[in-house]
């Protein structure tokens, strides 16, 4: 048997997420992975919303007790989903950016628009599963037109992240343009949860 474990996280149940990973790891589980709290338009609950340097804290308690379980031998894969994951390696050295990489380009970060679409049982795709991005429907046409489409370019215009594109990790990053969405309703507004500051 096969098991993965993956938990939204949010200020509700932040502090329980390094105790989650190590049941993860007692469990046997294969796989564990979180992801933060994205609002909808009918369900903005600020009560749940977190500060960036308080995500960040976060994200350095997981980052410690997945390291001393993986010392300790733990078979877990513990996926790191969230690209603020990445700013977060960056300033301890674990992410460096690579020699020759070209300004201006995408290399990983956010897989909307470039890496993934997601179809549901409807038929509607959508470019991200996480906000409103429908870009059509399969039974009108297929994946590959939809993923090289018009409707799909709104979710490629890298030029229109507001704090990103000043950020040296823009390539790597741009945090979770869905949580931005759920927040502000402009996928490309600054992730609520960043910390990085840029010139």
């Amino acid at each position: 048997m096969w098991l993965a474990l993956m938990s939204m996280v949010s200020s509700m149940n932040a502090a329980e997420l390094p105790d989650m990973i190590g049941l993860a790891a007692r469990i046997g589980a294969d796989v564990f992975a979180f992801g933060r709290y994205c609002p909808t338009k009918s369900q903005r609950l600020e009560e749940f919303r977190m500060e960036p340097l308080e995500y960040r804290a976060l994200l350095l308690a997981c980052q410690k007790r997945i390291d001393e379980l993986t010392a300790a031998g733990c078979t877990t894969t513990f996926q790191k989903k969230d690209h603020l994951w990445t700013l977060l390696e960056w300033e301890q050295g674990r992410f460096t950016i690579p020699e020759g990489a070209a300004c201006g380009k995408i290399y990983d970060g956010c897989h909307c628009g470039i890496a993934h679409m997601t179809a549901l049982p409807t038929g509607d795709v959508y470019a991200c599963r996480r906000m409103e991005s429908r870009i059509g429907n399969v039974r009108e046409k297929i994946m590959f037109d939809l993923f090289t489409g018009q409707n799909i370019e709104a979710h490629r215009e890298f030029s229109k992240f507001e704090k990103c594109n000043c950020c040296k990790l823009r390539g790597w990053c741009r945090g979770c343009p869905a949580v931005a969405a759920g927040y502000t309703g402009n996928r490309y507004a600054p992730d609520p949860q960043c910390w990085m500051e840029v010139d």
